[in-house]
């Protein structure tokens, strides 16, 4: 039998002389080609084929094939084997290693070669699919892990395909928004459909500016629509996919729903400005003088502190349609209250808002969205301009009832949570308390007003004749209960019907007597009754004539004066501009004025009436007394037995005095004082009947004799121990931590003031340790805020066991701290080592874990210390000394100090007084603008360079390179670019309208992040448009810098302006790293030489050099070429040697104001000549 082999040789010797062309095409093959007998050896490998495999054709012919095949991969490779020995084609992988044994994965395909339909060998063609293989492998490793990640996060992974406009999104878009796959679109219009109205070009502009740019980061957060349509706050992040031309192909990203931590943060916001609107309110109840001041100052506080749009106190009112009266007012809304109706009665539409409500139950009342509910149908007109949302009304009440509200307008929907609600009711309540106490103050002042006047109307009349009597008398009695007018008359007994006045004034003025007929209505009440009180109906029923009706007169009261035996024999009236409000007070007043006045009309029994009459002080609830000049008790009334607790009986006598006064040793001063003055008013601290001290407010007045020597003494006194402890419960509200109970910002404050004011005196030193806890809001946020509470208490705590007695710890908010260190040394190294030895043992006094309850949570401090000396250090500037070292030890690792660096903060210090200044510039119009001539080879102005200048109130003209780098870094430069721009063509537009500077060109400068906005393009045509410049005279300057970052963009922006006619020009041109590549392309029309080259151009080459390369390259491009900084003729002949004919610099004209620059232009003088 033939061998297989031999046919297969027999073959290849038969063929013919044109088969060489077959076989240089088997040499030449890219792929591995062999061929091999029927035994599968090897008979030819193609160059191709010794590559891959690592061996010389003469090392494989006629050795097996299957050698080389992993043996995992062995009955793959002899199927295909013996299929293609039956004359059929077969394509398969297989795995095999090469000469040096390293692994490797083939593509093989076999072909049979077949001779007179035997196959009598086979031709194999092996492609290396190793890499692909690999990379294949990584690639559904990848998609595999990213699909369990998708599967298994709570966020929605999200991949967006930019050229098919598809974005796929994992489960969490059900389980985190509710959407299944078929509510979804495919493309992105699914996604900006549902992301907020008030958000979407937000965000859509800011994630195509990131595709669209160079950076492949991006992110924000947005509202997010929920299939049930409510809305999710969340937080988005994407990474833009580039393939290797840059081009952005697609991008992945995640979204969070962090509605809960947004929510946290926005009602930890709420009660913080809840707590600081109540401590402001606090004080404010200190400070504040009058009632109206402190409703003002409150509402004042609720809408800056709180941020309530608008805030208004009412006071209920009793009239026919229980109508609530605005009193004080602050933010928006003023016309509104004045042009409502807000009622408390259940009857009426207008009683059915939340005021209505809180009054009529006393408890506070919620409406979360007016614009919504019925309740406030009355004025939903009002709602939609007022843009109010949410309505909270707090009652105000005192001991009996709610006599008004406090309502509060919020611009947001929102509920309010029980902690906020609590702070708002103890503000309430604190305001009504407010309130209370200045009424009943008030109404102390005017009852004790009222008695002194009129002891002294007594006192003054006594010794008058009748005439003046009379008339000083009804001035008294007219001022003392605060009428408008008034007047005394006497019965004329021999006048049947009639009474004629002794006495009438109107205001000031006395008014002619005149008759009073008796059948009037108002004197036949009073005759009747022996008091007459008329309110809105005097005209026809008072006995006055009617010029005693004028100017509005709306309520009088009367009364009948009797002799002792009872027998009428006068009256008097007071009348009023306004509605009775004191009735019994003014009766009780009028009373006392009566008796004097009937006393002086019956004469002889003057003394005994008025003595009658005085027991109508009893009516007072403070204390009234009389004394004798030795001390000796001869009146004393019912207030003064509530309040000292002896009978009228037991406190008459000279013994009185040393068993209701302490120390009798303290009287010695007011009573020389009363005598000296005529009176004297202080606080007492007194004794009562159980002896038990109580606190008074008192008020003496001397009483003299009719030859004018002193009779007795009359004392007003007011119980104060009340109010005494109320204002110091207050104080200490005012001054102290809530929660800690630790001194607050205030009195920290104020102690640190006595300890710089103590070290100017003494000389010695102390400081001031600020300390912040490192891990407090992970702490708050795991644990809860009630157990944040009591860790902040037991840190307290143990701060306050680690300081002296005279040592001070603060709390200022938060989980900051601030300790006080008086008195440690008297030089900086003593101090320091005082200091440190005291933060050293805080640190120590950390180690050891807080018992919360069940939890056991460490925290640690990081301090900063900042030592002072006398009062010429500022309390702030050391609270921002030792609050900057805190933040160093911060940076430092925490759990450490760090001492004050004084560089550090003069630095911050200057930067942030800088920036201050530079807002306010801005605000305030500081900043103009001065310009600099161009000029041609001929010295001819061809047009200005515009350059800002701050004229500083104090620091005189800023230049540039102070300022200009900080608003750059802070962003002010787009403002100020903006405002720079837009006068700039606004003085341009000017000289179109004058033939001489028509043909001027204003170049403006550009910074790169002004051009770099979006909307640069817009903003510039805008204000071309609105101040009537031609765009075909404005250049704007660009610099080097600004061009090299994303110059596709750059083009984009330039081009088009550049046809709407505004010009370019490439400013310090040749301090960069400018390329001819991308300089070419874009659209510029001038070149300008910096003036580090135009310096030195005389002597220095090298500036020459680049000076005319500049030129040379300028005309090259075909664009203009300027020199800047040219400063003697000299410069300007060589710069004209070297080509360029366009000036500017001081040689010609320094940067000169409007009117100056104009002047030039008329008579272009350069100012080197």
């Amino acid at each position: 039998m033939t061998p297989p082999e031999q046919p297969l040789a027999l073959a290849a010797q038969d063929m013919p002389a044109t088969s060489q062309h077959y076989r240089s095409l088997f040499d030449q093959h890219p792929d591995a080609v062999a061929s091999f007998d029927t035994r599968g050896n090897f008979v030819s490998l193609n160059p191709a084929a010794e590559r891959l495999l690592g061996y010389s054709a003469n090392e494989l012919i006629g050795t097996a094939y299957f050698s080389l095949i992993a043996a995992s991969h062995q009955q793959v490779v002899f199927d295909n084997f013996l299929l293609a020995l039956s004359g059929t084609c077969s394509t398969y992988d297989m795995r095999g290693h090469v000469k040096s044994g390293a692994a490797i994965l083939l593509q093989v395909t076999n072909l049979p070669i077949m001779i007179d339909g035997v196959a009598v060998g086979i031709y194999g063609i092996a492609k290396d699919i190793t890499r692909e293989a690999a990379a294949a492998e990584l690639q559904r490793v990848t998609n595999e892990r990213f699909s369990n990640v998708a599967r298994v996060t709570t966020d929605t992974i999200w991949e967006w395909d930019f050229g098919s406009d598809t974005i796929w999104w994992s489960d969490g878009m059900q389980s985190q928004f509710g959407y299944h796959a078929d509510d979804i679109a495919p493309d992105s219009t699914f996604w900006t459909s549902c992301i907020h109205p008030d958000d979407v070009e937000r965000v859509v502009t800011g994630i195509h500016a990131v595709i669209d740019g160079s950076s492949n980061d991006w992110s924000d957060t947005y509202r997010f629509r929920r299939h049930d349509t409510s809305y999710a706050f969340v937080a988005d992040r994407g990474l833009v996919i580039r393939d290797t031309a840059q081009r952005p192909v697609r991008m992945v990203g995640g979204i969070s729903d962090v509605s809960a931590q947004h929510e946290s943060v926005r009602l930890l916001d709420r009660l913080n400005r809840a707590l600081r609107m109540l401590s402001a309110g606090n004080q404010m109840l200190i400070r504040a003088g009058s009632e109206q001041e402190l409703l003002d100052n409150i509402c004042q506080i609720a809408h800056t502190i709180g941020g309530y749009r608008m805030a208004w106190v009412g006071y209920a009112g009793d009239d026919a349609q229980s109508r609530i009266f605005p009193v004080a007012h602050a933010g928006i809304g003023f016309d509104l209250l004045n042009s409502i109706t807000v009622s408390w009665s259940a009857d009426m539409p207008t009683g059915q808002g939340p005021s209505g409500q809180a009054i009529r139950s006393g408890q506070p009342v919620v409406m979360e969205n007016v614009g919504q509910d019925a309740r406030f149908s009355a004025w939903w007109s009002h709602v939609e301009a007022m843009q109010f949302s949410t309505v909270i009304s707090l009652p105000l009440r005192d001991a009996t009832k709610t006599f008004g509200i406090v309502t509060l307008y919020s611009d947001e929907v929102r509920s309010v949570p029980p902690e906020e609600m609590t702070l708002l009711c103890e503000l309430a309540d604190n305001l009504a308390f407010g309130i209370e106490n200045r009424r009943v103050q008030e109404e102390r002042r005017r009852l004790q007003i009222t008695v002194e006047k009129v002891a002294a109307a007594v006192s003054s009349t006594s010794t008058r004749k009748a005439a003046q009597f009379f008339e000083q008398l009804t001035r008294n009695m007219v001022d003392a209960v605060d009428a408008s007018a008034g007047f005394i008359a006497r019965l004329d007994p021999g006048t049947a019907g009639s009474a004629w006045t002794v006495a009438a004034i109107i205001g000031s003025d006395i008014h002619p007597n005149f008759a009073c007929p008796l059948e009037v209505r108002a004197c036949a009440q009073l005759l009747a009754h022996g008091e007459c009180v008329m309110e809105d109906e005097l005209a026809g029923s008072f006995p006055g004539p009617s010029t005693f009706l004028i100017d509005g007169m709306r309520s009088c009261v009367g009364l009948r004066l009797d002799r002792a035996d009872g027998q009428a024999i006068g009256m008097l009236f007071v009348l009023f501009q306004e509605r009775l409000e004191r009735r019994d007070h003014t009766c009780s007043t009028l009373r006392i004025f009566g008796a004097r006045a009937s006393a002086e009309l019956e004469r002889q029994s003057a003394d005994l009436r008025l003595r009658d009459q005085a027991a109508l002080l009893d009516l007072a609830t403070d204390a009234i007394i009389v004394r004798d000049m030795q001390g000796m008790v001869t009146f004393w009334n019912h207030g003064a037995q509530r309040l000292y607790g002896w009978s009228s009986d037991e406190a008459q006598g000279p013994a009185m005095l040393s068993r209701s006064h302490a120390e009798t040793l303290e009287l010695q001063e007011p009573m020389a004082r009363v005598v000296q003055d005529g009176a004297w008013r202080g606080e007492l601290l007194q004794r009562r009947q159980d002896g038990g001290a109580v606190a008074v407010e008192a008020r003496w007045t001397l009483i003299r004799g009719d030859d004018g020597a002193p009779l007795s003494i009359l004392a007003i006194e007011t119980d104060i121990t009340q109010r005494k402890s109320a204002a110091s419960e207050i104080e200490h509200m005012a001054f102290y931590d809530r929660l800690t109970d630790l001194p607050n910002r205030l009195l920290l404050r104020d102690r640190l003031q006595h300890a710089l004011d103590a070290n100017e005196r003494s000389g010695r030193m102390g400081a001031l340790l600020c300390i912040n806890l490192d891990n407090f809001k992970h702490l708050n946020d795991t644990l809860g805020h009630d157990m944040g509470d009591l860790l902040l208490q037991l840190v307290a705590v143990r701060l306050s066991y680690c300081l002296r007695a005279s040592d001070t710890v603060a709390r200022l908010g938060g989980d900051e701290f601030v300790i006080l260190l008086a008195d440690l040394g008297e030089l900086p190294g003593e101090t320091a080592s005082g200091a440190k030895l005291v933060a050293e043992k805080i640190l120590d006094a950390f180690t050891d874990p807080f018992q919360l309850g069940t939890d056991e949570p460490c925290t640690t401090p990081s301090i900063g210390i900042t030592l002072f000396s006398t009062a010429a250090d500022s309390i702030d500037e050391l609270l921002r000394r030792a609050d900057l070292a805190m933040y160093q030890a911060k940076s430092a690792g925490r759990n450490t100090m760090r001492f004050f660096d004084p560089d550090m903060q003069a630095a911050v210090s200057a930067r942030i007084v800088l920036e201050t200044e530079l807002r306010s510039a801005l605000r305030l119009g500081q900043f103009l603008l001065h310009y600099q001539p161009q000029v041609d080879a001929a010295g001819q102005p061809t047009g200005a360079e515009a350059l800002v200048r701050w004229n500083h109130p104090q620091r005189g003209m800023v230049p540039p390179f102070a300022f200009i780098p900080l608003a750059e870094e802070t962003g002010l430069i787009i403002e100020l670019g903006s405002w720079v721009l837009e006068t700039a063509c606004r003085e341009l537009a000017g000289w179109a309208t004058d033939p001489a500077l028509a043909g001027l060109n204003l170049a403006v400068n550009v910074s790169a992040r002004q051009f770099r906005r979006s909307g640069f393009v817009d903003e510039v045509l805008a204000i071309l448009q609105r101040t009537g410049a031609n765009p075909r005279r404005l250049k704007l300057e660009l610099t080097e810098s600004l061009l090299i970052d994303d110059v596709e963009q750059t083009i984009l922006t330039m081009s088009q302006l550049k046809v709407q006619g505004v010009g370019f020009s490439l400013d310090d041109f040749g301090i960069g790293y400018s390329s001819l590549s991308y300089l070419k392309r874009l659209p510029l029309d001038q070149l300008k030489i910096d003036q580090s080259f135009v310096r030195d151009i005389l002597t220095d080459p090298n500036d020459e050099a680049i000076a005319g390369t500049i030129v040379a390259l300028g005309n090259s491009l075909g664009l203009s070429v300027i020199a800047e900084g040219v400063e003697t003729l000299e410069q300007k002949i060589r710069l004209t040697a070297l080509g360029c004919f366009s000036f500017q610099g001081y040689y010609f004209s320094r940067p000169v104001p409007a009117a100056a620059f104009i002047a030039f232009v008329q008579n272009p003088v350069p100012a080197g000549q």
